[in-house]
C-alpha cells in the first residue's frame, strides 16, 4: 500500500481575513461561537452517533449515567469539545483551529499549519458563524478569495512538485 498523498486530505478552519490583524482577530472571534456553544450541548447527544451505542441500550441515552445493572452500560464518550468552551481567538489560531488576520498573516498561518501537519490539498473555510454579520462574512470571504487564495494556488505540494 502506498502512502497517502496530500490530495487525499482536507482541513476545515474558521477563517476571517480583515484589513488588519486586529480586525481579523476581532471579527474572527465572533465565529468561535460555534465552538463555544456547541461544546455545551448535552453529553448524551454524542452517544447518538451511529455505532456509538448498541441499539438495545438506546433508551438509556437520556439518563446521565446508565444503571449498573445494564451489562457493560452505555459506552463513555469523551468531551474533547469542552476544551473550546472558553477559547480565545488567539488560542484558536495557536491551535490551528482558526486562521485570522490580514491577508499576509492568514497566508502565513495556513502555510505554517500546512507544514506542521504534513500537507493537505483541500482547505475548507468556515467563513461565517455565530454573531458575524452578513457584511463581515462577505468581506472576509472576498478578501480571502482575492488576497490569499491566489497565493495558495501557487504552493507546490509535497510529492507533486
Amino acid at each position: 500500500m502506498s502512502p497517502a498523498r496530500p490530495d487525499r486530505f482536507a482541513y476545515m478552519g474558521f477563517t476571517y481575513v480583515g484589513d488588519s490583524d486586529e480586525e481579523g482577530m476581532e471579527i474572527g472571534d465572533k465565529s468561535l461561537w460555534f465552538l463555544r456553544v456547541g461544546a455545551r450541548s448535552a453529553a448524551q447527544y454524542s452517544r447518538m452517533l451511529p455505532g456509538a451505542t448498541p441499539a438495545a441500550q438506546a433508551p438509556m441515552l437520556y439518563r446521565t449515567a446508565p444503571p449498573p445493572t445494564l451489562a457493560g452500560g452505555v459506552p463513555h464518550v469523551g468531551r474533547p469539545a469542552a476544551a473550546f468552551r472558553n477559547v480565545t481567538a488567539e488560542q484558536a489560531v495557536q491551535r490551528g483551529v482558526m486562521f485570522a488576520g490580514n491577508p499576509d498573516t492568514v497566508f502565513r498561518q495556513v502555510m505554517e499549519f500546512y507544514d506542521k501537519v504534513g500537507g493537505f490539498e483541500h482547505l475548507i473555510l468556515m467563513g461565517r458563524s455565530g454573531f458575524m454579520t452578513h457584511a463581515e462574512a462577505e468581506k472576509g470571504i472576498r478578501m480571502f478569495g482575492k488576497e490569499v487564495l491566489p497565493r495558495l494556488r501557487e504552493v507546490k505540494h509535497a510529492g507533486t512538485a
